[in-house]
């Protein structure tokens, strides 16, 4: 689905507004190439007076004796597809005692189940669609297959309709809300929700915009100024739009509104639980009750009942698809370019949550960063899986987009934990498309970098930071690749102190027993990139501590060509052969003492020491090494003001063209 966002100097487009009736022209906000009726482009155009987007094609779907869906889809939708909070979000002003509510276009039913299950409300639904015999069936609701109009007969009015991502679908919006008015009479409470129009902007991520736009389906979407504007005209007295990021949440009556409120945790883990203990409960349906419960449950921080739920989950899984996630290394996910129907056929469609929310569990429960990376690598994987196989039939998933793109974000800051060496997946995420690879959306990719160091900051683990500093050529780099590769030979078990030693090691000495310790490390051999990893910090260790030729004669005897494609190690040995042609050595400390000060002052004084030794004038090298040791250092313990000012005072060149001085001040300019 090809996007354009036509600019200010496009040419002006003629239609009457559904919702203001403004008559135009309107600035052309979208066009979606091919995706109208017959192949036509898609033409969404901006009101000029209430700032709404509507579509110039205004005939809409049919819905009325829709299909029942197929099992598949219908297993996603009950999984993961639903978005069961929010659809509950805007019922949190509605307590428990003997009301009515009445549900438009709500399909599956979800808020009449909970306001029936939770509260003890009667509910009544109408909706024309396939999806509403699946209520019948699933939740025993009461729902009418038929559109609710102003000709519906009405014994009583209702205490609240609600509509749920309703009222975009409409062709003629007025009628739709004045037939909502009729239903509450002159106390009742109308609430709905529809898509932000606001978000159709090429700001918002893919797996966001794809479901807003939605072309042949969403008609009309309404700006806060003109949802409101809507309501009043259908004759409500007392409206309340709110805005929650890519979704507008709407109150209006005739009266008095109540106290809205959010909706209320223990009511929403109520009615999970009440329905998870429903006998004879369909697998597909259990199954995303469960995943809804199990995130609930991690967010709120009960950890225990989390861990005990997806243990129920995980047995479950293995029985209904053979997949075993208590071992994610051993996940296989369905081949690129399958079905989507054969892919859901294969897999749970909540695996990329699942997967995610136990390694948040794995993270902040046990301590265990090794099995938090392994859950959150395959929980990005899974999400990138799931969304390429439903764009083949034009879905998007907005949770699962969001949920990889926190995967991600845990997997490198807990690969970083046990020794990975990310910078090369974190360089390549950040020039990769967000077509490609693992579908991360481009502004996710701009901003990972920073999310990552933020939280390498504040584990104050020095050599974690460094390695999210470093920028490695991206050009032959595939983010898929690089982490499938990770997962399928083992991330290594060795502990951050093992290759904090390397950094912090007194002598040479010192060195080679830190790196005795990592070898030794189980499983560390089916690790190379951390073996490569310790290699090229011993190197850059021993140099600082004036052990050329030790440096120089291990980098000969391992042969890695990793090191030999390195910056970093290349400068270290640049240093390591002009100190060795100069027949000087660097006394031990010199550069330790800017790595360990404790504030910028201690910086400052390390550097004043060095430079004023004998002979430092006569090493170039070694001072332009100091100084970019100083720079770094100063932006990790937060002196971003006192790192700008030395590197402009100081002018060199050399300073300019390296990529960790270059990174570590684009960190400084950032955080000011």
């Amino acid at each position: 689905m090809q996007f354009i966002w036509p600019d200010l100097s496009s040419e002006p487009v003629p239609g009457n507004c559904p919702v203001c009736a403004d008559p135009g022209p309107h600035r052309a906000a979208l066009i979606l190439t091919g995706a109208g009726p017959g192949g036509s482009d898609w033409c969404v155009i901006e009101c000029r007076s209430c700032r709404s987007r509507f579509s110039t094609d205004r005939q809409g779907a049919d819905y009325h004796g829709g299909d029942v869906p197929d099992t598949p889809f219908l297993h996603y939708y009950m999984e993961q597809g639903a978005g069961l909070r929010p659809m509950l979000e805007p019922l949190g002003f509605a307590e428990p005692g003997p009301r009515r509510m009445l549900e438009i276009g709500g399909g599956f039913g979800f808020p009449s189940d909970y306001v029936q299950t939770v509260l003890g409300w009667t509910a009544k639904g109408f909706d024309p669609s396939g999806l509403a015999v699946m209520g019948q069936r699933y939740l025993g609701l009461d729902i009418t297959r038929d559109y609710w109009t102003s000709d519906t007969p009405l014994e009583q009015p209702f205490d609240v309709a609600y509509a749920s991502e309703v009222i975009e679908h409409i062709p003629e919006p007025g009628p739709f809300l004045a037939a909502m008015r009729r239903a509450v009479g002159q106390q009742g409470v109308v609430a709905l929700t529809t898509p932000n129009g606001a978000a159709l902007n090429p700001g918002t991520t893919p797996g966001m915009l794809v479901p807003i736009a939605s072309p042949g389906l969403h008609l009309t979407l309404f700006s806060a100024q003109g949802l409101d504007l809507a309501l009043r005209m259908a004759g409500f007295a007392h409206v309340q739009v709110e805005e929650d990021g890519a979704q507008l949440r709407a109150f209006a009556s005739a009266s008095t509104l109540p106290p809205l409120r959010p909706l209320k945790a223990e009511y929403y883990v109520e009615y999970l639980r009440r329905r998870i203990a429903t006998p004879d409960i369909a697998p597909a349906l259990l199954s995303g009750l469960r995943y809804r419960l199990f995130k609930e449950l991690v967010n709120q921080g009960d950890q225990a009942g989390a861990l005990q739920l997806y243990a129920e989950m995980a047995a479950a899984l293995r029985q209904r698809f053979g997949v075993d996630l208590d071992d994610p290394a051993s996940l296989l996910l369905p081949p690129a370019g399958i079905e989507s129907r054969e892919w859901l056929a294969l897999m749970p469609g909540n695996i990329t949550g699942l997967l995610y929310f136990r390694a948040v569990l794995a993270n902040n429960a046990e301590q265990d960063a090794r099995s938090a990376a392994f859950y959150a690598g395959r929980a990005a994987q899974a999400g990138a899986s799931l969304r390429l196989a439903l764009r083949a039939v034009g879905i998007e998933d907005g949770e699962t987009e969001a949920l990889a793109m926190a995967a991600m974000h845990l997997y490198l800051t807990a690969a970083a934990g046990v020794g990975v060496d990310t910078a090369p997946l974190l360089s390549a995420v950040e020039h990769g498309d967000e077509n490609g690879g693992l579908l991360l959306p481009a502004r996710f990719r701009c901003q990972l970098r920073d999310l990552v160091v933020r939280d390498l900051r504040a584990t104050r683990h020095p050599a974690l930071l460094w390695r999210a500093l470093q920028v490695i050529n991206p050009a032959p780099l595939d983010e898929a690749a690089i982490l499938s590769d990770a997962l399928a030979t083992g991330l290594p078990v060795a502990p951050v102190a093992a290759f904090e030693a390397l950094q912090t090691a007194p002598d040479a000495d010192s060195v080679r027993h830190a790196l005795w310790q990592i070898w030794c490390t189980p499983g560390i051999s089916e690790a190379p990139a951390s073996l490569s990893h310790a290699r090229k910090l011993a190197l850059i260790r021993l140099v600082l501590l004036g052990a050329y030729a030790d440096a120089e004669t291990l980098f000969e005897v391992w042969e890695d060509q990793t090191l030999a494609d390195d910056r970093s190690v290349a400068d270290a040995l640049a240093i390591a052969a002009a100190a060795r042609r100069q027949g000087r050595v660097t006394p031990a400390g010199d550069y330790t003492a800017i790595e360990q000060a404790a504030d910028a002052q201690g910086v400052k004084q390390a550097l004043w020491a060095l430079w004023t030794r004998p002979g430092a004038a006569e090493s170039p090298a070694l001072i332009r090494q100091a100084r970019k040791l100083a720079l770094i250092r100063l932006v990790l313990l937060g002196a971003f003001a006192d790192a700008e000012s030395l590197f402009t005072a100081w002018e060199d060149p050399g300073l300019a063209n390296d990529e960790p001085v270059a990174t570590a001040l684009a960190i400084a300019a950032s955080a000011r």
